[in-house]
């Protein structure tokens, strides 16, 4: 949806169920 995940990213990877990398943190989608 774009809510942030509380999460950064690095390599495109995301550990948050849903989530996905988007410029450095995890977006939900």
């Amino acid at each position: 949806g774009s809510a942030f995940c509380g999460e950064t990213c690095v390599l495109g990877t995301c550990y948050t169920p849903d989530c996905s990398c988007t410029a450095l943190v995890c977006l939900k989608n």
